[in-house]
């Protein structure tokens, strides 16, 4: 069988047949792309920055919760934008956000409060941490706290 540009057999000329493509070999017509939904890139952008906020909190880097979990929210809120439903990254994100933002809080609170209490929990631990802290100071744990507490009853 010879080719011939405008065949009724389709071949590469057959005038443009939506059933004929060179890529698609089967002669089924081609499907659209799927369409991304609105938001997608900020949802998996609050993803990630759940994910890494997790890890850093893991890695008691305290401070990089704070800024990339909140961060992180707002693109998982603003990735929503009219729809009624968030998308499930978004939702993913939002919620990696919030519970390293939560535990990130119980971890400064909880260090702060040790930092305080720590004399009258364990007095033994107090000696060695006493000894040293005038090996690497010059002064006691005990003389810089009772200098934050002169500090602290300076600003009531």
């Amino acid at each position: 069988m010879d080719y011939q540009p405008n065949s009724p057999q389709g071949g590469p000329g057959d005038g443009g047949s939506p059933y004929h493509n060179p890529y698609n070999p089967y002669g089924a017509p081609l499907q659209p792309a799927p369409v991304k939904p609105k938001g997608e890139n900020m949802a998996a952008a609050s993803l990630i920055l759940g994910i890494i906020t997790l890890i850093s909190l893991l890695l008691l880097r305290l401070s990089m919760p704070f800024m990339l979990g909140g961060v992180g929210i707002i693109l998982a809120i603003l990735s929503r934008g009219s729809a009624k439903k968030m998308l499930g990254k978004a939702k993913a994100g939002l919620i990696c956000c919030i519970t390293s933002l939560v535990l990130d809080v119980i971890l400064c609170i909880s260090a702060v409060w040790l930092v305080f209490a720590l004399p009258k929990i364990a007095p033994e631990l107090m000696d060695d941490i006493n000894k040293i802290c005038e090996e690497q100071y010059g002064v006691s744990y005990e003389e810089i706290m009772d200098e934050i507490y002169d500090m602290l009853d300076d600003f009531e």
